[in-house]
């Protein structure tokens, strides 16, 4: 059976307790076999309670570089794995291998595999070059990390829309996972932002297939307009449809991004946002059904 992630950071209660039996109920409810866990300097989380709380629920985890990614984009635009800028290329590297530290930390506390993938990303926006983000993860992989990279595709710069993290294009990754033997993820919303298409996600499955380097696909919504999870064509894992109108995630849409996957994905998750009021049973509610819509 296909591991089952839930980006749980995007629809966790901010209070300690809450966030227990939100953690808890993922596991108790069988939603999510493993989490996609971000990393910016460190674990959003102190590393004692992670442990604490992840322990015997989550194994075989993806730690997602994206929001440190960002974070160090804001300050020096020539951060990336992908940047002709020797510092910024380097800076890029060693957050990978500092997020591979953290992983090996918990995993030692834990006592078991909680993580055992990277989300990578060929940032820098706009400028990023593909012979550079492959040599960055040919460096990387040649040190024997102990975990497996994985890409995860983000919005794509194209000029004619302002985008959001502008990285390579899905072509680029995926010429760059076929030479080092990696794979690439799809998030279905990132998907969207890059070309305003609903059925872009499902091409981009369906090219990763044909080059045999598909890893997971992450369903999160995405929409034009502005709600109270942020502004249209953010990237702010808007929910079903049904749950936020303005977002073009249907199930409709979730089954035919799924269905191209089946047989070859390695992962499948969740990472949406929920009502900001919703409780602890709620928020599992919509996680769980959610991953109904994927038939899985």
């Amino acid at each position: 059976m296909r591991r089952f992630l839930v980006g749980a950071y995007a629809a966790v209660p901010s209070a300690r307790q809450e966030q227990e039996q939100f953690y808890a109920g993922l596991a108790e409810r069988g939603i999510a076999d493993a989490l996609e866990i971000p990393f910016r300097e460190d674990l959003f989380d102190p590393i004692e309670w992670q442990a604490e709380h992840f322990a015997h629920r989550f194994e075989d985890s993806v730690l997602t570089l994206i929001p440190g990614t960002m974070q160090s984009l804001g300050s020096s635009p020539t951060f990336g794995l992908g940047s002709s800028d020797p510092a910024g290329r380097q800076a890029a590297i060693d957050h990978v291998l500092l997020a591979v530290e953290k992983a090996h930390q918990l995993n030692d506390l834990t006592g078991q595999r909680t993580i055992s993938t990277l989300h990578v990303h060929s940032a820098p926006s706009v400028t990023a070059q593909e012979d550079m983000f492959a040599q960055s993860l040919r460096e990387l992989t040649d040190r024997g990390l102990g975990l497996e990279l994985v890409i995860e595709h983000c919005d794509a710069y194209v000029p004619e829309y302002p985008g959001e993290k502008r990285f390579l294009d899905i072509e680029a990754e995926a010429r760059v996972a076929q030479e080092l033997g990696l794979k690439v993820t799809v998030n279905w919303g990132r998907s969207v932002i890059e070309s305003r298409d609903a059925g872009r996600p499902r091409e981009h499955v369906e090219k990763l297939v044909a080059a045999g380097v598909l890893g997971g696909v992450m369903i999160s919504g995405a929409g034009g307009e502005d709600s109270v999870y942020g502004p249209g064509w953010a990237d702010t894992h808007l929910p079903l449809a049904e749950t936020e109108p303005i977002s073009w995630l249907t199930p409709e849409r979730v089954v035919e991004c799924v269905e191209a996957a089946r047989g070859h994905a390695s992962y499948y998750g969740v990472k949406v946002q929920v009502p900001p009021t919703s409780s602890v049973s709620e928020r599992l509610d919509i996680l769980e059904r959610t991953k109904a819509t994927m038939g899985l």
